[in-house]
């Protein structure tokens, strides 16, 4: 994996695939994954138990904070067990890159590809800074929510990220180490749910730096050649082999992550939903503004994460496009009979668009995340009416 370490996965996206197990040389595959079923389950498990336990006490504003929390979390830790199922196809998919990174024979063909693998390290190093900003002002809201609000005896000191424990953590130092505990998990999810954003923004970004590979190797066919010449011939069969690996490779996303699309989908949309109630609900009051220093921004990075990956769908449908365009600008009406045979096959199978569904049954588009948007809009006018 020595030349994805150098030129398309960066150090942070890496980190995070041995953290969770999935890179392939990691030692202790089956003791991480072990490890992080039990922290996610013990998590979920106490977070959802406090859920449960306080409808009908809490106000319907902290139910649907706490709500969105766990439903993230969620998210993640389902996200990680369907790359774990799909492990095998996974490691197909870095040796793929690691060959077509070998391929690159040329200077240009290099920067080609260097350009997208450029372009998805800065976006991992974004997502790094938006996430962790918004863990940063989700914790300090949550702090100066507690030390300004008049907590009675009976409630006690309440927990930043709710959970319901099996044990009495009011008291000091063990309130504090709770707190800590606490902090490095959420921080270290944040961390995971960034990069698992951005990994398939990365292999979307290496599709997209094939099929530019692809067009330039079109449009350079050689304009003349004589019947002895196979040039043309050799370069039309290249581009071929090189179109069927990359709709091998999009098909493998499309496996690895059509149903991670899927709940995504319904996840985003019921956590905007309840943060949009929150917003509006706490709009104009004075008790409202500390929480809303940490709702916003949680709230935008939802929102976020589900036009970065709904963008993918849409950028990796309009890319396939430009195939189609470049044979049909290319020299086809030069062509032998039986070199416009290997042309036509191309034409045929790049009928069919590369896309990434959500759950094999909706392309991801800006039209989904447009969808998400005004699905939780509907259903946060029905809260806010029942309100």
């Amino acid at each position: 994996m020595r030349m994805i370490l150098a030129s398309t996965i960066g150090g942070p996206m890496v980190l995070t695939l041995r953290l969770i197990g999935v890179w392939p040389d990691s030692s202790c595959k089956f003791l991480q994954r072990v490890a992080w079923t039990m922290t996610m389950v013990t998590s979920q498990l106490f977070q959802y138990w406090y859920l449960f336990t306080h409808i009908g006490s809490d106000t319907l504003e902290d139910l649907m904070n706490s709500m969105s929390l766990c439903l993230s979390n969620s998210l993640l830790f389902l996200k990680m067990s369907i790359l774990w199922i799909n492990g095998r196809i996974f490691y197909n998919m870095l040796t793929t890159m690691v060959e077509d990174w070998d391929e690159c024979t040329t200077a240009l063909k290099t920067r080609m590809m260097t350009n997208k693998a450029v372009l998805s390290r800065r976006f991992s190093k974004y997502t790094i800074g938006v996430y962790t900003g918004c863990l940063v002002f989700f914790w300090t809201s949550g702090i100066l929510s507690q030390r300004s609000a008049e907590l009675s005896v009976e409630t006690g000191r309440q927990l930043i990220v709710r959970m319901e424990l099996p044990f009495e953590y009011n008291a000091s130092p063990l309130f504090e180490i709770v707190q800590i505990v606490q902090f490095l998990l959420q921080f270290t999810c944040a961390l995971l749910a960034g990069m698992l954003n951005a990994l398939i923004v990365t292999l979307i970004l290496h599709i997209a730096g094939q099929i530019d590979i692809m067009c330039y190797e079109l449009m350079e066919i050689p304009a003349v050649a004589d019947k002895r010449d196979l040039s043309r011939i050799v370069a039309l069969r290249a581009v071929v082999n090189r179109h069927q690996r990359i709709i091998a490779f999009a098909d493998s996303v499309e496996d690895v992550f059509c149903y991670m699309a899927l709940v995504q989908f319904f996840s985003n949309t019921a956590v905007i939903c309840f943060l949009g109630f929150v917003i509006v609900t706490l709009l104009g009051t004075d008790e409202g503004n500390v929480v809303l220093v940490k709702v916003i921004p949680y709230y935008a990075v939802v929102n976020l994460e589900a036009f970065v990956i709904c963008f993918t769908g849409e950028y990796l449908n309009s890319k396939s496009k430009s195939i189609t365009q470049a044979a049909y600008d290319s020299l086809w009406y030069e062509l032998e009979p039986t070199e416009s045979r290997l042309l036509l096959l191309l034409l045929v199978k790049s009928q069919r668009q590369l896309s990434i569904t959500i759950g094999k049954f909706m392309d991801l588009s800006l039209e989904s995340f447009t969808g998400i948007l005004k699905t939780s809009a509907s259903y946060m006018s029905v809260l806010h009416a029942m309100y």
